[in-house]
Parts: structure tokens; C-alpha cells; sequence
């Protein structure tokens, strides 16, 4: 144990002289995360904002018809009447954004309405739009709906109530802080799992396959300590820099939000109500086995690798394989249970998820520790065989 603590601190100090090794383990997570999300949130309130305060230019086609309806759009605040537009060109014009919506009242609307029948509208948008801007018209026409109704129910003596016989109450099952701490916790191990393996893979490549280029591998191997001893040393350097990586992109995350001033108010304040020590506690110790089989899948590949170039063409496609489970974790519907409790990664997402929203089923998250802990063995094992082989370790 002494041997292995003895290479451990060596490596350590090592890494913690390369430039790359702190920008991937610290650096990145710490000023990445925070940039990402300051510049999302800004640009999100800036169009939203650009989209609430836009004049909306909407083109009418009146047919002789709705004049109530059109003077009701008309006066709707920010909001521009066109007219004299051909309905042939309305579809190009708002694709093109040369409009913001359109609308064409059928020939028919005012003798269908005062008939006591529904009038038909057609109206035009574009949904690559900011939602604001539909929601804005939208609510004009549901101004004129109901104005309208209102209208008719009055004249025959009814109340409103007659069409609406039924009153539903929601009860969310969830609290407000479960039901926004599973949406946080959605997205926050996409953010956290990414950097644990980027921040374990320049270590893992300089610690090995560096150490072939350089040519000091041979030293180290005839030192005192065993093979064993030297790669259970170096994978303990390459499972801190990943957990670090990791820590410090929720820290990242966590002040993004602290001091952006564009953040919701609502976001910051279930931030700072979900992101106990005990969370955090419990996403760092999945962490450390998760690290464990990251270094064990990709010591492998840097003992076979014969330069830095080819260890990173090898190792780097792991991105893509990490993303997948991810992904899917933050879908609707998928839940940590029995069966999903065994997915590498995906058990990470999951269990992140319930945990952050104070719903975890702690029987389910030993079942994800216990499969952390037996693929990081797995992991352990391959990277044991691949460095006890000498062609391996010497191969130039």
C-alpha cells in the first residue's frame, strides 16, 4: 500500500505541472460551465424580451368580413393591421418573415357568427419563431372568442358555466421543488458525467502512453514497486482528476447561476434548495466508481497506443458513447428502476435525477452503487491485463 501511495503522489505532482492535464481537470469545468450558461440564459431572455416588445406586423384578409375582429387585432397593444396583401403570398411572407403572422376571415364569417355557428379563420405562423410572439396574437383571437361568446350567452340568459360542466382541479402528486428538482436534475449529469470523463482523459494518455513517449516508463518499472502497484498508483491520479473535473463543473454550474443576473429568480432559488451537502455528497461518491470504469476503459487504449495523437483518436470517440445514455436519461418517462438501476452511466443520470428532486429510493441506489462499483472492477481488471503485458507497455 505504501508503494502504490508512493507512485499515487509522484503522478499526482506530475499532472499538476501540465498545462493541458489542469485546463481539461479545473479550468474548463470551472469557467466552461459558467460561460455556457450565462450566454444561454442571456440570449434566452434577449429574444424573449425582442419578442415581447416587437411590433408584430399581421396581415388581414378580410373578404368584407370580422370587422370587429380585425378593429379588436387593431388595437391589440404592439400590433400592426396589413393589408392589401394578395392570400396567395401570405405563406412566403411569414416564412420569410417578412410577416409575423397572418390571418384570412372566410367569406362567410359574419353570417356564420350571427347564425350562432362557428366563423372560420385561417391563421398563418411560423413556429421557428420565439412562442412569444404566437402567444401574443393568440391572445388577441382568444380576446375576440370570447367576447363573442360571452355575447350569445347573454342574449339566450345563460351563464358561461352551461359550457364548461365540468371544473377540474389539479393536484400535482409532486411538490414544486420535486417536480423542478427532476427538471434540474435532467440536465445537471449531462453536465457533470461529460467533464468527469474529459477531466480522467489527458491524465490517462500523458500517465501512460506520455510516459512511453517520453521514455521514462522503463524507469518506473524498475523501481521497487510492482506492476500492480505502479498502474493501481496511476489509476488512483486519473479517478481524483475526474471526480475533481466533475466537482467543479456542478461549482461551475452553481455560480453561473449565483451571479447571472439573467438566471429566473424561481431557478436559482430550487438551485439552492436542491444542491445540499448530502446531494452533492451522494452525485460525488456515484462519481468514484463511475471514474473508476472511465479509467478502466481507457487505460487499456493508452497502454496499446503508441504516441499522444493515436491514444486521443482512440480514447476521444468515448464522448460520443457517454452522450447516448445521457440523452436518454433526460427523456420523459424514463425512471430509475429495477432494471435501469444496471445501465452504466444511464443509473448515474437517473439517480442524479431523484436525487437532486428528493425522491430517491435509496434500496435503488445501492442496487447503482453496486453495479458502479462491479464495473469499475471489470474496468480495474481489463487495465491490470493490458499492463501486465510487456509488448504492450514497450511497444514503440
Amino acid at each position: 500500500m505504501n508503494q502504490i501511495f508512493i507512485i499515487f503522489k509522484k503522478e499526482l505532482k506530475d499532472i499538476l505541472r501540465d498545462r493541458r492535464t489542469l485546463l481539461a481537470m479545473m479550468v474548463f469545468p470551472l469557467l466552461l460551465v459558467p460561460s455556457i450558461l450565462s450566454v444561454s440564459t442571456s440570449m434566452q431572455a434577449s429574444q424573449t424580451e425582442k419578442a415581447m416588445n416587437k411590433d408584430l406586423n399581421v396581415a388581414v384578409v378580410d373578404n368584407g368580413n370580422g370587422k370587429d375582429f380585425t378593429n379588436a387585432l387593431r388595437y391589440a397593444t404592439g400590433v400592426k393591421i396589413v393589408e392589401g396583401v394578395a392570400e396567395k403570398d401570405l405563406k412566403a411572407l411569414v416564412k420569410g418573415d417578412s410577416l409575423d403572422a397572418a390571418i384570412v376571415i372566410s367569406p362567410s364569417f359574419d353570417k356564420t357568427v350571427k347564425a350562432g355557428r362557428s366563423g372560420m379563420i385561417e391563421y398563418y405562423f411560423n413556429s421557428t419563431d420565439a412562442r412569444e410572439i404566437k402567444q401574443r396574437i393568440e391572445t388577441s383571437l382568444d380576446f375576440y372568442k370570447n367576447g363573442v361568446l360571452t355575447d350569445r350567452l347573454d342574449s339566450l340568459g345563460l351563464d358561461k358555466s352551461i359550457i364548461e360542466p365540468i371544473q377540474v382541479i389539479e393536484k400535482d402528486v409532486y411538490t414544486q421543488k420535486e417536480s423542478l428538482g427532476k427538471l434540474v436534475g435532467g440536465f445537471m449529469p449531462y453536465i457533470f458525467v461529460l467533464f468527469c470523463l474529459m477531466g480522467a482523459m489527458y491524465p490517462t494518455i500523458d500517465l501512460f502512453t506520455g510516459e512511453k513517449e517520453r521514455g521514462t516508463i522503463e524507469t518506473i518499472l524498475v523501481s521497487p514497486a510492482s506492476r500492480l502497484q505502479i498502474l493501481l498508483g496511476k489509476m488512483g491520479v486519473v479517478v481524483v482528476a475526474g471526480v475533481v473535473s466533475g466537482l467543479m463543473a456542478i461549482v461551475g454550474m452553481y455560480l453561473a447561476l449565483q451571479f447571472n443576473p439573467d438566471a429566473p429568480e424561481f431557478f436559482v432559488n430550487m438551485i439552492n434548495s436542491v444542491l445540499k451537502p448530502t446531494s452533492v455528497a451522494l452525485i460525488l461518491a456515484m462519481l468514484i466508481p463511475l471514474t473508476t470504469f472511465f479509467a478502466g476503459a481507457m487505460i487499456p487504449l493508452a497502454v496499446y497506443a503508441k504516441s499522444f495523437k493515436e491514444a486521443q483518436s482512440m480514447i476521444q470517440p468515448a464522448l460520443i458513447i457517454v452522450i447516448l445514455p445521457l440523452v436518454i436519461g433526460m427523456m420523459p418517462g424514463i425512471e430509475l428502476n429495477i432494471g435501469t438501476a444496471f445501465i452504466p452511466i444511464l443509473n448515474v443520470a437517473l439517480a442524479s435525477k431523484e436525487i437532486i428532486a428528493g425522491t430517491i429510493d435509496y434500496g435503488l441506489l445501492t442496487i447503482v452503487f453496486l453495479s458502479l462499483i462491479v464495473i469499475a472492477g471489470v474496468g480495474v481488471a481489463i487495465s491490470i491485463r493490458q499492463f501486465g503485458q510487456e509488448s504492450n507497455i514497450l511497444r514503440a
